[in-house]
């Protein structure tokens, strides 16, 4: 594996305005997107939770390794691996462990000296507690990363979205955009208002580029590699892989 530091890193850390939105798909099809660019690519989960060793391969950690074929281990793209399926802060107690974000910092610097872009995927959204006093915004901090924020399009997207732009700017963390994914189906006419509505008010509202709706695609995480792969190639998708590296030249 190659150690020197590879010049014109486009690193990103990709959050979400919740749970359960679609941070790891985003997180695996832009990298893939980087990668059909000509790109080396690394692949990075600091910390997971409900992961057991019977169900190892369903993580995100090792969906996120086998859509770019990665070679590293596991230990190096998620160092912080817990069971129980709550927030870190509790699952780290519980099992009597404790998260060291220097020990995400090396991490991440490893990975950044062996790959021309490095694509972070946080745990939950901006807020969650990792240690007594320190939040997802302070291991992006800690990182220098700029985010991608993942937002629902539906109803509710609109608050959850701003909120999380907000306290990003209020910790003075870039965002290159916003994406939306459709976290349940547009059936009806009242869910097809809804998703305009929200998209309408983000655009004129988040002072960040809005790219989507992402189409939901059902047992999606059933054929979670294939999945990624046909999202790479969207018009969102696209579009944030060049916003990334734009970012990227502009100094980060």
């Amino acid at each position: 594996m190659i150690q020197r530091r590879v010049t014109g890193g486009a690193g990103v850390f990709v959050t979400g305005t919740d749970t359960g939105v679609g941070k790891t798909l985003v997180t695996a099809a832009l990298a893939i997107r980087l990668r059909r660019l000509g790109r080396t690519v690394g692949i990075m989960k600091p910390i997971e939770t409900g992961v057991t060793s019977s169900r190892l391969i369903q993580s995100d950690a090792a969906r996120l390794r086998a859509a770019i074929d990665s070679e590293e281990t596991l230990g190096a793209i998620c160092p912080y691996q817990f069971e129980q399926p709550v927030a870190p802060l509790g699952a780290a107690h519980i099992e009597r462990r404790s998260i060291d974000p220097r020990v995400i910092r090396q991490v991440y610097r490893l990975l950044a000296n062996r790959y021309q872009s490095v694509v972070v995927e946080g745990i939950g959204g901006v807020r969650v507690p990792i240690t007594a006093d320190a939040d997802v915004m302070d291991v992006m901090r800690g990182l220098k990363l700029p985010a991608i924020v993942v937002g629902r399009a539906g109803l509710g997207g609109i608050n959850h979205a701003l909120l999380t732009i907000d306290a990003l700017h209020r910790r003075r963390i870039p965002v290159v955009a916003l994406i939306l994914n459709r976290t349940h189906p547009v059936r009806s006419s009242v869910t097809r208002l809804q998703e305009k509505t929200t998209l309408d008010a983000l655009r004129k509202q988040a002072g960040v580029p809005v790219l989507g709706p992402l189409p939901y695609v059902p047992g999606l995480m059933r054929r979670f590699r294939q999945s990624a792969s046909r999202f790479a190639n969207m018009a969102a998708i696209t579009m944030l892989a060049k916003l990334v590296r734009t970012s990227a030249r502009g100094g980060r």
